[in-house]
């Protein structure tokens, strides 16, 4: 009999799912491409897994040993998870992992203290997440020019030789984060032959100054300070750097952000800076960040803002200035013609001083509605007749200095 074309069309679809759970070797599960394993208490790769296996996760056991026959068939293997297997260097025997599909390898949580030499020829990322190594060598990757994203995020990470990145031509992202480098940890040449890097993070390592980034790999366009110990961002510390668009320190130790830090970077559009310890920003602070839409300063120490300070950037559409000491603000800060495009400003757990030289930045909020956000939060710490009332309650007639005459001007 006949089957009608729509019924024709859904048995090819589902006869190579129904092949594959036919054949899933148990306790592993199988859906569809995917084999599941993990976490089941195999002690080895099992020998009959489904031939066309895309995906196979096998971590979280205690498997001691990976046999060089271990994969072989599986040839449209794209992904394997390996991760908390407590695997070592003797792990792997040789050749086990020469499999030409395989893109994807998850090494996570296990005890290498070195890169292994026998990856997959292909192999585009690569997991290293908590695996004990401190060194990374001018050999850790002679063998793996294919790497395009390699995450060494948790190690014990304190050291890069020279010429350990040259062979990752191209690596589009390096993850060094949660590590204990300090500076002098890398040399100036470590990114230089990396020319197509467009994300590098070194989020929370020990630095304590700036790397010089003059040989940065031009492309770069995410770098990643957070939590570092940085104090000081020099002048001109960046400006070889014309692609990056975001960058990030908050919670970190930055006190001093010297003038035209960041000059040069006019595609900067992300810049983040909270919870740091800066104190002022001045007119040139932001020099050159001509593109710049979304700045975060909140939960610094923020007393003093010099008038121009936003007249280079006049892109921005978010600036969070909250949780500062900040008392009060001169309408040259934020005049229309520097902030033009300044749609949100949260400026909330601040010490205001709520009198006529402050009018104008409450008189802003009725002019341009939903720009000042969460005007409930915003309280004033004086004069005394408005203290601890929230500007959502007050109106600008209610910010007058005493004995003087208001001045009611707006920007």
């Amino acid at each position: 009999m006949m089957l009608p074309g729509s019924l024709l069309v859904m048995v090819f679809i589902l006869v190579p799912d129904f092949v594959l759970l036919q054949n899933c070797p148990p306790p592993c599960e199988c859906i569809s491409t995917t084999v599941y394993c993990n976490m089941t208490g195999i002690t080895n790769v099992p020998s009959d897994l489904p031939i066309n296996t895309e995906t196979l996760y096998i971590g979280n056991n205690p498997i001691k040993f990976v046999a060089k026959t271990a994969f072989v068939g599986l040839d449209k293997l794209a992904w394997l998870d390996f991760s908390g297997n407590n695997f070592k260097e003797s792990s792997i025997e040789k050749g086990a992992l020469n499999i030409p599909s395989l893109l994807v390898l998850d090494l996570t949580q296990n005890s290498f203290i070195t890169i292994p030499q026998e990856l997959p020829p292909n192999l585009i990322r690569i997991y290293f997440y908590y695996n004990p190594i401190t060194t990374l060598k001018a050999t850790s990757f002679v063998n793996h020019s294919t790497i395009q994203f390699l995450y060494l995020d948790n190690t014990q990470l304190n050291k890069i030789e020279d010429h350990a990145f040259d062979p990752l031509v191209n690596a589009v992202e390096i993850d060094l984060a949660f590590n204990k480098l300090v500076d002098g940890s890398f040399g100036p040449m470590t990114f230089v032959k990396n020319q197509k890097l467009i994300n590098l993070g070194f989020r929370f390592n020990n630095l304590k100054t700036i790397p010089d980034t003059s040989n940065f790999p031009v492309s770069l366009q995410s770098l990643d300070f957070v939590g570092n110990k940085i104090k000081i961002i020099p002048a001109y510390a960046f400006r070889t750097l014309t692609n990056l668009t975001s960058m990030a320190f908050w919670q970190g130790e930055i006190n001093d952000i010297e003038n035209n830090a960041f000059y040069g970077l006019h595609k900067l559009s992300y810049l983040d800076m909270m919870q740091d310890h800066v104190s002022s920003i001045t007119n040139l602070t932001f020099n050159g960040l001509t593109g710049l839409q979304n700045v975060f300063l909140d939960l610094n120490n923020i007393s003093k803002i010099e008038p121009g300070a936003f007249q280079s950037t006049r892109s921005i559409q978010q600036l969070w200035l909250g949780s500062n000491k900040l008392t009060s603000l001169v309408p040259e800060v934020l005049n229309k013609t520097f902030v033009p495009q300044l749609s949100a400003l949260f400026i909330d757990d601040n010490p205001w001083i709520c009198d006529c030289h402050l009018r104008w930045l409450r008189q802003k909020m009725d002019d341009e509605p939903n720009v000042i956000q969460d005007p409930h939060l915003i309280v004033c710490s004086g004069p005394p007749k408005v203290t601890g009332k929230a500007w959502d309650s007050l109106q600008p007639n209610d910010f007058v200095c005493a004995d003087r005459k208001i001045n009611t001007s707006t920007v």
